[in-house]
């Protein structure tokens, strides 16, 4: 997939000669529509996405293949680990570890996120059964960044999981250029991941309480969530508004038992 990059990225693609390849080259429009324009043309039973600006071994993909065949039946399989590079490509030594997510524990991936804001299964090294897209929908393009942490947290109990130690020789680089860099609109998902789940899942996923959603209680759980998060923070206008929507759900709720 082409974004409308200006390297050599078409020149190199089209001096391979192996039918197994296919090109396309549009114009750009950003990270996660173009990885959604991706997924539609693909024609395999997996989808690896690698960025630009990441790479794999030269065995990786066979590897990967290995790993499935041992474990056939899961939708997402995801590295236990990814090591990281620098601009140019050098070990840092740094490596992002993950833990593993059983079928009966996938809330966790919410309580992560609501807790720390952080997605505990990466996009970066895993490998994705194609039907995962078709049943339940493709990447939000809405979103500038973080929109696989967006995927990942709002269809938690919808995908099954596979801790995969094979996905080991992928390397993520780490730039200033790179869209997660973007704090601003990093921000601004995190406010909707935060939204979405109070919005989708049990209570019980995130807070521990015994309040239900028609408590003000639990209204004024949400609004000082979003008030952390916003005093944490120079780009807090996202959090900031969606304090005010709670906190106009915990006024209408305490003006009707008034």
């Amino acid at each position: 997939m082409n974004d409308g990059s200006t390297d050599k990225s078409e020149k190199i693609i089209k001096s391979f000669k192996d039918s197994r390849i296919r090109f396309f080259s549009i114009k750009h429009r950003g990270c996660w529509p173009t990885k959604n324009y991706g997924i539609k043309q693909a024609k395999g039973h997996f989808l690896c996405f690698i960025d630009s600006d990441d790479f794999i071994s030269s065995d990786f993909l066979q590897n990967a293949y290995y790993s499935i065949m041992k474990n056939p039946d899961f939708d997402y399989y995801y590295p236990t680990a990814l090591s990281i590079v620098t601009e140019n490509g050098t070990p840092t030594n740094h490596i992002w570890r993950y833990i593993d997510y059983p079928a009966d524990q996938r809330q966790r991936l919410i309580k992560l996120f609501w807790d720390k804001c952080v997605g505990g299964i990466p996009h970066a090294a895993s490998m994705i059964n194609r039907d995962v897209f078709k049943r339940i929908g493709m990447y939000n393009d809405t979103y500038y960044n973080l929109s696989d942490t967006a995927y990942i947290v709002s269809h938690a109990m919808e995908i099954s999981f596979h801790f995969t130690p094979g996905l080991i020789t992928y390397y993520n680089r780490q730039h200033p250029a790179q869209t997660n860099a973007n704090m601003n609109e990093r921000m601004r998902t995190y406010s909707e991941i935060l939204d979405e789940i109070i919005e989708k899942y049990p209570i019980t996923y995130y807070l521990e309480t015994n309040n239900d959603k028609t408590s003000p209680e639990f209204y004024k759980n949400c609004v000082s969530k979003f008030m952390e998060l916003a005093d944490k923070t120079e780009f807090n206008v996202y959090f900031i508004q969606k304090a005010e929507k709670y906190l106009k759900k915990l006024r209408d709720i305490e003006n009707f038992f008034n």
